[in-house]
């Protein structure tokens, strides 16, 4: 009985009397049903399945219809505007007449989608060009309205549009972006505002490193680094000056401050008394300011540095040895020395390392070092360092 209904669904014909006649047909059937209420369900069941199994099929062609129209006239869109968006590039502002303006919604995301596209290949005046173009356009209201939706794609892509504008005049349709809970949104926000004023947005980013946990580390070392090291160092060392406002989030981002700006932070640090249960806390904060110092090479620093080696912290006496490296002589043989008895296989190597590429250092010198040694897995350290020829 299921066959059956299932060959007259597939085989049913489109002609009104037909279509009649099958529907007297099939009432007749109908008629025919048993009288079991459970062998009734049983059938009915099958019946709806074929129905609603044909009605899928049926969405699943017309979605595959629709979604291949889209995606020809996308394709012919790009082929229309993708040249016009080179010649711009290319072009003195004004020497190229544009065809038209995208009009529908789908064809202005269309075109924002292409334009950013082709804005991160682009660098100097030609990204000036195509940014000339934008406006001509008036792309700009569009993309502002973007931003006041709730669609995350679309506030996405306008603020992938304005960070490659970078007009400080958007600043405060931006701005506001910062505290949504979508971390992505977040984040773009705050490369949008990095390219329009770096030094206003790092004021106005750094106190929310704390707070905003899910921006990722490597996300805010990004920023940094597109904003510069002017424009982090000053809000970054005023917020590591204040006692209750810093976090180890902030620490992590000390590179990116001035080495000479950051060293007053950096020595006090090497002078905290460390409290047991802030021995994390602290270790980390030595390590930056260890890197920062080593960085500078101030020899004023030295014996700041060498006060380190003898760091619990292996990763402390690590950053320590590091530091001196940048700034060690012969006199520093006997420091060296002791730290590739060191329990660290890390302080080991880098002690070898160092000792090996100190500025004047003999061979000779290095060997009867190496015959003295008592620690094997110093002397096995020292040995790889001399082999590789590390200078």
């Amino acid at each position: 009985m299921i066959a059956m209904a299932c060959n007259w669904a597939f085989a049913m014909p489109f002609e009104p009397a037909a279509m009649w006649r099958q529907a007297v047909d099939t009432l007749a059937w109908m008629s025919l049903m048993p009288d079991d209420p459970m062998l009734r369900l049983a059938i009915y069941s099958a019946l709806a399945l074929v129905a609603l199994t044909l009605l899928v099929m049926v969405q699943v062609l017309v979605l595959s219809e629709l979604a291949g129209r889209r995606a020809r006239r996308r394709r012919a869109f790009v082929n229309i505007w993708r040249p016009q968006l080179a010649m711009w590039s290319l072009s003195e502002p004004g020497s190229v007449a544009v065809s038209g303006t995208p009009r529908s919604k789908q064809e202005q995301l269309w075109f924002l989608l292409l334009w950013s596209r082709v804005q991160r290949q682009l660098r100097g005046s030609a990204r000036e060009r195509l940014n000339t173009m934008f406006d001509a356009l008036g792309m700009t209201d569009w993309v502002l309205a973007m931003l006041r939706t709730r669609a995350v794609h679309r506030q996405l892509v306008a603020l992938s549009c304005l960070r490659y504008l970078a007009d400080v005049r958007h600043w405060s349709a931006v701005s506001p972006l910062l505290e949504v809970r979508n971390p992505v949104v977040g984040m773009a926000a705050a490369q949008a505002l990095v390219a329009m004023d770096p030094t206003r947005a790092m004021q106005r980013l750094i106190p929310l490193v704390g707070e905003r946990r899910d921006w990722a580390m490597p996300r805010l070392r990004a920023l940094c680094q597109q904003a510069g090291r002017d424009a982090v160092g000053t809000p970054l060392l005023a917020e590591l000056e204040s006692a209750s406002n810093w976090s180890l989030r902030m620490v992590a981002l000390i590179d990116w401050a001035p080495p000479s700006r950051a060293a007053p932070w950096a020595r006090r640090c090497l002078t905290w008394s460390s409290v047991e249960e802030d021995r994390e806390a602290i270790d980390t904060t030595r390590c930056a300011a260890l890197r920062c110092l080593g960085e500078l090479r101030d020899p004023r620093d030295r014996m700041l540095l060498a006060s380190q080696l003898d760091s619990p912290s292996p990763e402390v006496r690590l950053a320590a040895v590091q530091a001196l490296r940048r700034q060690a002589g012969t006199e520093d043989i006997t420091l060296l020395e002791a730290r590739l008895a060191d329990s660290s296989w890390w302080v080991r190597q880098a002690a070898a390392d160092c000792l090996v590429e100190l500025p004047g250092i003999e061979p000779e010198r290095l060997t009867e070092l190496l015959e003295r040694l008592e620690d094997r897995y110093g002397r096995d350290a020292l040995r790889r360092a001399m082999a590789e020829g590390v200078r």
